[in-house]
């Protein structure tokens, strides 16, 4: 199970806690686990938080610490490394979106804000609510919010987007609610009303925009490891948390070896940006955008074809791809697993344990289920446990952060 602490890149200091997967551990399908609410692994017989010992590993920025008294965390520490590298850059696209904003509430972002354009997480419009920005602070990674105007938004506002919502998003914007802006890594996710126009199509009443920034040399200084690594890797976090742009990251860095092909399946095109050109963020990895069907009236996403396409079309060592959220994913995921291809994904959730009773994602770590135990096996536990969690088959990642 891994934790990222708190929920931002963009934080002065970040605690990661790692949980090394069952496979990593060793041995076969009949392992047997132990894991609470809390997210605390039992000591079983080679499963999660098995009786190994533990080790010091002093390598890259920061050092690895088993705990004993929770096995199978290994916590680790890093400093979050600067955007100053990226910021005439990440300026440059603040200001596509910036451009997008009602005047007064562009002019007090820049004049009042101009200091934590940097910062800038976040930008708020609804009809009815003043405009708001969300910031995060650059020490404690603290979110929190400031007024852009002290008047309420008005339909004029929100229609200063319509460009964005043209007829060639339509299919996107009604199947996921967000799109991205040419050219840059910004997303707008937007509110709809619950009735429709003369066309059937509902109108905009808000809009949430996304600031998206190129973050290089995340990987190298907070987990270096994970590049040399030659097994998948889960990123398991909550929304905003910075998985997407570890994702970035990955892209880059991996497709920097000229001996193995990386690619991006980008579901939102959040990865590689939502032009026809993909980001340079993501440096040399091929860049395969979903796009959404109609079919019966319903929007349906197509990431799962899209993966499979990228084995079979792209011959791949490394496929990226960005929240793994249906059964059909699931097992597009179990498919490229069982071809030898390494995969670096990304979830949304908690915990490790949330993940594990998750219907839909849990074979992503193995899955789990309840096997009650005899009396005497019970009784040469601890914790005199009956009923103990049991992994069902063998992991498609090697490691979870």
């Amino acid at each position: 199970m891994c934790k990222l602490v708190p929920s931002s890149v963009r934080f002065v200091t970040w605690t990661i806690l790692c949980w090394i997967v069952a496979a990593y551990q060793g041995g076969g399908y009949e392992q047997r686990m132990s894991v609470d609410s809390r997210g605390r692994g039992g000591r079983g017989r080679g499963g999660y938080g098995g009786d190994r010992g533990g080790y010091n590993n002093a390598r890259g920025a920061g050092s690895y610490r088993r705990d004993d008294r929770q096995p199978g965390r290994i916590l680790r520490t890093w400093d979050v490394p600067s955007m100053r590298s990226r910021d005439e850059q990440n300026l440059r696209e603040l200001e596509t979106l910036l451009l997008q904003l009602p005047a007064p509430v562009r002019a007090r972002l820049q004049e009042q804000y101009s200091d934590k354009l940097r910062d800038l997480n976040e930008i708020y419009l609804q009809l009815g609510r003043w405009p708001e920005a969300v910031f995060a602070n650059p020490h404690t990674g603290q979110l929190y919010r400031e007024p852009l105007a002290q008047v309420n938004c008005e339909q004029s506002d929100i229609a200063l987007f319509a460009e964005m919502f043209s007829k060639t998003h339509t299919g996107s914007l009604l199947a996921t609610r967000r799109i991205g802006i040419d050219g840059t890594l910004h997303r707008l996710s937007v509110i709809l009303s619950h009735r429709t126009n003369s066309e059937g199509v509902p109108s905009v009443i808000g809009v949430t925009a996304r600031v998206g920034k190129t973050v290089e040399g995340t990987l190298d200084s907070l987990a270096p490891d994970l590049l040399q690594c030659t097994g998948s890797v889960l990123l398991i976090g909550r929304p905003n948390s910075g998985k997407t742009t570890c994702l970035r990251e990955f892209a880059r860095r991996l497709s920097e070896d000229k001996n193995q092909i990386v690619v991006v399946v980008d579901k939102t095109c959040e990865i590689g940006g939502d032009g026809i050109v993909p980001h340079p963020a993501i440096g040399n990895a091929r860049w395969l955008p979903v796009e959404t069907l109609k079919k019966d009236g319903q929007m349906f996403n197509l990431q799962h074809e899209r993966m499979r396409e990228a084995v079979e079309n792209q011959s791949p060592h490394v496929v990226i791809v960005d929240e793994i959220s249906s059964a059909t994913e699931v097992e597009a995921i179990r498919t490229m697993s069982q071809r030898g291809i390494r995969i670096i994904a990304a979830v949304h959730g908690g915990t490790l344990p949330m993940l594990l009773h998750d219907p839909d994602r849990a074979a992503l770590t193995g899955g789990c289920h309840t096997v009650l135990l005899s009396g005497e096996e019970a009784n040469r536990r601890k914790d005199k446990q009956k009923s103990v969690l049991m992994r069902m088959h063998e992991p498609m990642f090697q490691m979870a952060v």
